[in-house]
């Protein structure tokens, strides 16, 4: 046999090895491939079903999902032909880019594959959960404060949470557990009154191990529940620690599973304004741990912040704004600190800060609402002077009744219509809402109104009737006045010592403007220009802050006080009220509090706080407005007459001064826009904001676009004020980078 023919069967066996080991190798490779690649989107810990030290976030086993997902893809598998297969792929593709984009890109890519990824509209339900399922838990919280954002994109609370949701066991019992628990880490008078007071029995019932506590037949379960979180929020706010390693009671409470719980108790009671905003006291305590936020994604939480941050009540949309600014950690903000304005993620950089703080026995979502025939519900002892504006709905048969088909004749009518008006408005005075009736120091302003806007004020006015709100400044101020951050302080207090009251939180003036102080440097206020609004006590808390700010040696205190431009008083007793030197008959009946007894007339405090804030002011010139009631206030059921703070007391001595013919609860609720309560407002923003954005250009392609057409512009443009010039380059270098970069993104 021949060397040839004894080497064919190797050869024979080399040629089928190298087939197979290539095809391997080709088949690895691709294997190698697809695995980098869903590694780039996919979270691969979620895939991990052996080690399962926590509930899985993918819910595949899951009945309803599955029935859910196989009908979808069903029905995108017979429609999808043509064209429309072509977009779907595009979209798709596109979809996981951003998802990548969002993950992996710098902060400019990253902010602006979240907005493009929350632009798509019309979403099948299949692609929401294809997304759903590959978000991580810092994309999905940034995603959460993106405005317009699909809520399908975010998975609903774990299944065991669900299906716990529908079983008959009462939830009462575990929070009452839980506070047990807190209170024997930190024993606070309040849990023993509040236990005392709902469950009569439970040290009786506590002492027998396998007996449950009764629930009180008179309370219904779902508010048991709410008076059960209200205890837990007042007791966690009290002993709360900025670090989580120290902060005993919350950590106590994350190892109790409360947060699956306060996600199967939102579940139960779907959309129930009271149960989101029980919940939301607690989150907004436990959301300043940037530690949880694998809790908070693992729970489904994310989603239901994002769904109450669309909410219409205030209260709910602010509370979600921040626990999700929390949990993303871009801001800091401590209980009794609400995120009025922006809510959600904005590409535009803040340069002005507007502090509102409340007085006696008030609150962010209480004091600074519009004002109207009721414009407050009784608190405490206090029952609410009608005003004069009644806020009626807007009447949409009547604005429309004149309307005509022809779009020409109708466009003919308004136009004869205009100049009628202009006509008219031109030779006549327009006497708005709020009309000062004695000013001091007033502030020369050019008040003349053209026919225009004569015509746009009055519009402006029956808009504000028609449409009320709980909160003028949020509202309000967006519409008038750019890149502002608008934050509200809560604080508690009472007016008399009938009511109850915790001992922890009767807290002197100095002692609360150093817990504002505190707080407002967390959430980086003193880095821009600031401005303050603040009603009655509010104003010395706010002197008081100011005067320790100046006084201090640290440097982000000094911030605060060199960029503070202006303080807005509305009727602050700065030498004191007569509701605190009352007769001691009466006194005998109303029990003021220490609180009340800290605002006695021409009292030694406050008129040194008076005095240096007076100094200080003059150093750091901080421009100053007061406002003063003129009209008594009627307390208590018999409606007697108090005037709260006097003119003499109310003027700072310093700056513009107006006395309205409004009450004390009254003269910080604006009627309308038109009201000097507003306008005043308006106008110190407008001079806070002016050119103090900057941008800083980094394409040197775009700025060379920019000076090109800027010197052909400036060829045309009148060169006789200099001022007016650069601030128009300003506004069209902002505008064309905006363009720019939103067109080069990829």
């Amino acid at each position: 046999m021949s060397l040839q023919d004894r080497l064919k069967p190797l050869i024979k066996v080399l040629k089928v090895g190298s087939l197979i080991g290539g095809s391997i190798f080709v088949v690895a490779y691709h294997f190698r491939e697809i695995y980098r690649s869903i590694d780039k989107i996919v979270n691969a810990n979620v895939l991990d079903v052996e080690k399962k030290f926590i509930p899985e976030y993918i819910y595949i086993d899951d009945p309803l999902y599955n029935a859910t997902v196989s009908l979808e893809y069903d029905k995108e598998k017979s429609n999808n032909v043509g064209l429309s297969r072509i977009w779907k792929s595009l979209k798709h593709s596109l979809a996981w880019r951003l998802l990548w984009l969002s993950r992996h890109g710098n902060r400019e890519q990253r902010n602006l594959a979240l907005e493009q990824l929350a632009s798509f509209k019309n979403n099948k339900v299949w692609d929401s959960f294809k997304i759903a399922q590959a978000l991580d838990k810092s994309t999905a919280v940034l995603l959460a404060r993106t405005y317009g954002v699909d809520l399908g994109y975010f998975l609903p609370p774990p299944i065991h949470v669900r299906r716990a949701a529908f079983n008959a066991e009462l939830l009462s019992h575990k929070f009452i557990d839980m506070i047990s628990t807190v209170d024997t880490i930190n024993p606070h008078s309040c849990i023993h009154q509040f236990l005392s007071k709902h469950l009569i029995n439970i040290q009786d019932h506590l002492v027998e191990v396998d007996s449950i506590p009764s629930k009180p037949d008179s309370i219904s379960e779902k508010q048991l529940c709410i008076l059960c979180l209200d205890a837990l929020h007042h007791h966690i706010f009290l002993f709360h620690e900025k670090h989580y390693n120290i902060d005993v009671s919350s950590s106590t409470l994350i190892k109790l599973g409360i947060l699956p719980l306060l996600a199967e108790f939102m579940l139960r009671y779907r959309y129930d304004a009271d149960v989101d905003l029980a919940v939301l006291k607690i989150l907004t305590v436990l959301s300043l741990h940037t530690n949880l936020l694998t809790d908070f994604f693992q729970n489904g939480l994310i989603g239901e912040l994002a769904r109450l941050l669309k909410s219409r009540d205030i209260r709910l949309a602010s509370s979600a704004a921040v626990c999700l600014a929390n949990l993303s950690g871009e801001f800091c903000y401590r209980p009794g600190l609400y995120l009025l304005h922006p809510l959600y993620r904005t590409k535009h950089v803040h340069v002005c800060d507007t502090l509102l703080v409340h007085g006696l026995r008030g609150g962010v979502f209480v004091t600074w609402r519009q004002r109207d025939k009721k414009c407050a519900e009784p608190v405490g002892i206090i029952e609410v002077t009608v005003s004069d504006v009644e806020c009626e709905p807007c009447d949409e048969d009547s604005i429309n009744k004149n309307r005509f088909l022809d779009p020409d004749l109708q466009q003919v009518i308004e136009d004869i219509e205009e100049l009628e008006d202009e006509a008219l408005l031109s030779n006549l005075e327009v006497v708005l809402h709020d009309i000062p009736i004695v000013t001091k120091r007033e502030l020369i302003t050019d008040n003349m109104l053209t026919a225009n806007k004569k015509k746009i004020a009055l519009l402006q006015e029956e808009q504000d009737k028609c449409n009320y709100t709980h909160c003028w400044p949020k509202d309000w101020l967006p519409k008038d006045c750019s890149n502002l951050r608008i934050l509200g302080f809560n604080y508690w207090s009472k007016l008399s010592d009938w009511l109850e009251g915790c001992p922890l939180q009767n807290a002197d003036i100095e002692s609360r403007a150093d817990e504002l102080a505190s707080t407002l440097i967390d959430a980086g206020v003193g880095t821009n220009n600031v401005v303050w609004l603040a009603h009655s006590m509010g104003g010395l808390i706010v002197k008081q802050l100011l005067i320790d700010a100046a006084q201090s040696s640290d440097p982000r205190y000094k911030k605060l006080c060199h960029n503070t431009k202006a303080v807005l008083f509305y009727s602050t007793p700065h030498k004191g009220s007569a509701l605190a030197t009352m007769p001691r008959a009466a006194a005998a009946v109303l029990w003021p509090s220490k609180d009340v007894k800290q605002l006695k007339e021409n009292s030694p405090t406050l008129l040194e706080i008076h005095q240096l804030f007076i100094k200080f002011a003059d150093s750091f010139h901080w421009e100053t407005i007061s406002f003063a009631e003129t009209l008594p206030t009627l307390i208590t059921a018999f409606k007697v007459p108090v005037h709260f703070v006097d003119p003499y007391s109310a003027d700072l001595g310093r700056g513009a001064f107006y006395q309205l013919p409004l009450d004390h609860l009254s003269i910080c609720k604006p009627a309308t826009r038109q009201s000097v309560l507003y306008t005043t407002v308006l106008d110190v923003l407008h001079r806070a904001t002016n050119c103090k954005v900057e941008h800083k250009l980094t394409d040197s392609h775009v700025k060379r676009m920019i000076d090109l057409l800027w010197l052909i512009l400036s060829k045309v443009k009148h060169r006789n004020n200099n001022l007016q010039e650069e601030q128009t380059k300003h506004c069209y270098e902002k505008a064309l980078l905006e363009a720019f970069t939103s067109d080069f993104v990829f």
